[in-house]
């Protein structure tokens, strides 16, 4: 979904008003942080499923809302992101 989905016009714009992007890569077994993304995964998400997108707020680190699988047209991921905007952090 990065690669295609989070450049439409519609989900950049929208990732751009008021969103900060961070990743945690857990593929490559058997590198150094594998272990712990996976462990730090299953903390955040409660899944260690990919892929899983988590609002969270900035300030208590608490998630608002997460959005799980591809949308390969980015028409619902939008319009995850659209009302997490709306909703803001709770």
């Amino acid at each position: 979904m990065e690669e295609k989905v989070f450049r439409l016009p519609a989900v950049a714009g929208v990732l751009s008003e008021g969103f900060v992007e961070a990743r945690l890569h857990t593929d490559g077994e058997g590198k150094p942080a594998y272990d712990r993304n996976r462990e730090l995964q299953d903390e955040l998400a409660g899944s260690k499923a990919n892929p899983i997108y988590l609002v969270v707020d900035p300030r208590t680190g608490a998630t608002l809302d997460r959005f799980e699988g591809a949308d390969l047209t980015g028409s619902r991921f939008e319009g995850f992101l659209r009302k997490a905007l709306e909703q803001g952090p709770r």
